[in-house]
Order: structure tokens, then C-alpha cells, then sequence
């Protein structure tokens, strides 16, 4: 456990400095401004149904990096150990498929009128943006330690399997309205509804497509990332 606690400790991706700072206040504004333009939307037209949608579903895609964060500072502290690191990745796994999720609220713009097509175009595409900027830096933090765990083959196929059961999570959100939280409010018939969905070819084919783009936006912020700490 020593040395598992060495080599989480020491990297720089996990000081507070290098992880949280720039990305967490980005994320914060951007979240302020969603925010605010829902807002002025309940205050103009007396529906806050927009408010209390995105608000929900930005929360949710926090909520993964939130973890990420806090198993950090756990680390940090050497308050635990490799089986409460792996806990914690399983968490923010359970978690993680809601951040990108956002993305397909922006199938609400079908039912949109025309007056207010526009002003929540802007909405949904700022909050989708948000969530899934989200995603890919809890991502990128999960990968960090997975780097450290296992190493960086296996961590790899690790991340890419990730974005799979992240494209899944999506699915069953969407189509079957399922959420992470159902696996402790109703954890037979979520079992159900995944078994059922495994074998549902619109599932499989969505999956696939989700998992084949998730996996190749979280590449290209990798690299980015990699770039700018050069």
C-alpha cells in the first residue's frame, strides 16, 4: 500500500495546482453563464422547465469529476488504499455516461417554437458543451490514475472500454430513461433492462456509434492536454 501510495502522490497530474485550478473555474463559468441564460428564460416566459431540466443534468455531469476530484485529495492525504482507489473508479464509471449525456438534450429542439428556437438552441448547445467538457476531463483524471495503476497499455484499453460503457450508459438514459441512480433504487430492473438492451440491435448499433465518438473526442482532448503541459 506504500507504494501504491508513492506512486499516486507524487505525480504532477494529481497536484492540486496542475488538476484543479484552470479546468474546475472553466467549467464553473461556463456552468454560470448556462445558468443564467435559463434563468432569464424562466423570468421572460414563466416555464422553468428548461431550468429545471439542464440544472438537473448539469449537476449530474459534475458529479463524476466531483469524485475524480475527491479521490485526488484522498490520495493526497493517504486516507486510502488500492481498494478504496478502485472503488472510486467504479463510481465515477457509474457516474460518468451522464456528463456526455447532455448532448442528446439537444433532441429537444424539435419541440421547440419557433420565437424561442434560437435563445434555447444557444441553451442546450452550452450546457451539452459543458457536460461533455466535463466528461472528458474526469476522463482524463481517471486515466491518470488508471496510467499509474496498471500502466499505460492496459490503461489505455482501460479508457477505450470506458468510453464503450459510457456510449451504453447514454443509450439507456435516452431510450430506456434509465439513470446511474436506478442501480440502488432499482437494481433487478435495471439488470433487466441492460440484459434486454445487450441484446437489442438499435442498442448494440448505438453503442457503438456513442462509444466510437466518445472515444475519439476523449483522444483528441488527451492530446491536447499532453500538448499544453509540454
Amino acid at each position: 500500500m506504500q507504494t501504491l501510495f508513492l506512486r499516486l502522490s507524487v505525480s504532477a497530474p494529481l497536484r492540486p495546482d496542475e488538476t484543479s485550478g484552470r479546468g474546475v473555474r472553466a467549467l464553473a463559468w461556463l456552468t454560470a453563464v448556462g445558468f443564467a441564460l435559463v434563468t432569464a428564460r424562466g423570468l421572460l416566459t414563466a416555464n422553468w422547465w428548461f431550468f429545471v431540466m439542464l440544472s438537473w443534468n448539469v449537476f449530474l455531469a459534475w458529479f463524476p469529476l466531483g469524485v475524480q476530484l475527491v479521490l485526488r485529495d484522498l490520495i493526497g492525504h493517504r486516507l486510502v488504499g488500492r481498494v478504496g482507489v478502485w472503488l472510486g473508479l467504479g463510481l465515477w464509471l457509474l457516474f460518468m455516461p451522464n456528463a456526455p449525456y447532455i448532448i442528446t438534450d439537444l433532441f429537444h429542439i424539435q419541440h421547440i417554437q419557433a420565437p424561442l428556437l434560437w435563445f434555447d438552441t444557444m441553451s442546450l448547445f452550452l450546457f451539452a458543451m459543458t457536460g461533455l467538457l466535463a466528461g472528458l476531463y474526469s476522463s482524463y483524471l481517471a486515466h491518470r490514475l488508471l496510467d499509474q495503476l496498471v500502466g499505460w497499455p492496459l490503461a489505455w484499453v482501460l479508457m477505450a472500454l470506458c468510453q464503450g460503457l459510457a456510449g451504453f450508459g447514454i443509450y439507456l438514459g435516452r431510450w430506456g430513461r434509465w439513470n446511474s441512480w436506478n442501480i440502488m433504487s432499482k437494481p433487478w430492473l435495471l439488470g433487466q433492462a441492460v440484459w434486454q438492451s445487450a441484446h437489442d440491435t438499435l442498442a448494440v448499433k448505438l453503442t457503438l456509434v456513442y462509444g466510437f465518438v466518445l472515444l475519439g473526442l476523449y483522444v483528441a482532448f488527451w492530446l491536447y492536454v499532453r500538448t499544453e503541459k509540454k
